[in-house]
């Protein structure tokens, strides 16, 4: 997969998201690692740190590898990643957003 070349009008958003597929091709996260992020995301919704969801991991997962599924659920918006480093999960599935928008307002 060859890099597409940006120019600097069109910034730097285009870079990082072709940054991200390097990443992903060369680290290589796979479909089950993801989704046991993602479960363990829906389970505790929020983590202090990397190293917090890390050992809450019930599989031992290379800091990269971690890194660009982090990456992937943030550009996704299913995750935020705060300043202070904590994780916080903020993705509502479609049922979720349904009975949020039928409930009743105050």
């Amino acid at each position: 997969m060859k890099t597409k070349t940006v120019s600097a009008e069109k910034g730097s958003h285009l870079r990082s998201h072709d940054d991200i597929f390097q990443n992903i091709l060369k680290y290589n996260p796979t479909l089950k690692n993801i989704l046991r992020v993602e479960q363990l995301f829906t389970k505790h919704k929020e983590f202090d740190s990397k190293v917090q969801l890390a050992k809450k991991l019930d599989v031992a997962m290379r800091p990269p590898v971690l890194n660009v599924i982090l990456k992937y659920l943030e550009r996704s918006n299913k995750i935020l990643i705060d300043d202070d480093g904590s994780l916080v999960w903020i993705y509502a599935s479609p049922k979720a957003k349904s009975g949020w928008e039928k409930a009743d307002k105050l």
